[in-house]
């Protein structure tokens, strides 16, 4: 009786087709781990961006280089009694600290054109520059 049965097994197309199904269970199978399973990816930061060179781009259409200390002005405060006598509080490429009235000059080519409630501007040879006051540490702070 045992080998009534097995005879069916035995053909070579069943045998055939049974090692395909393994075979298409197995591939199935493992495309589904493939798909669902967390890929381990590195964490990779972006290196940062370099620096812009000002100077080289102002050389391209013919302008001298300077030694960009009018780029360094850091406005420290701000006096301001009326709209014709107001002061700023001003250093200028990590110099000491000075007060520099309206339309007074900070050097050769740069004036005090103007002074607004939290900001000046500046006038490098007829460019208009805004600085703005920095950001206050403890702005609860009494001062008298």
């Amino acid at each position: 009786m045992p080998r009534s049965l097995l005879q069916p097994l035995t053909s070579r197309t069943t045998l055939a087709s049974g090692a395909s199904a393994v075979l298409f269970i197995g591939v199935v199978g493992w495309w589904t781990w493939a798909f669902h399973a967390t890929p381990v990816v590195p964490l990779s930061h972006p290196a940062p961006p370099a620096p812009l060179d000002a100077a080289a781009g102002a050389t391209l259409f013919g302008a001298q280089p300077d030694s960009g200390r009018h780029d360094q002005v850091q406005l420290l405060g701000i006096l301001a009694f009326d709209p014709g006598h107001a002061a700023a509080i001003v250093s200028v490429g990590g110099d000491p600290a000075r007060v520099v009235p309206l339309k007074g000059r900070l050097d050769d080519s740069t004036t005090l054109s103007e002074v607004r409630a939290h900001s000046i501007v500046l006038d490098h040879d007829g460019i208009q520059r805004e600085i703005t006051l920095p950001a206050a540490a403890n702005p609860d702070g009494f001062v008298r």
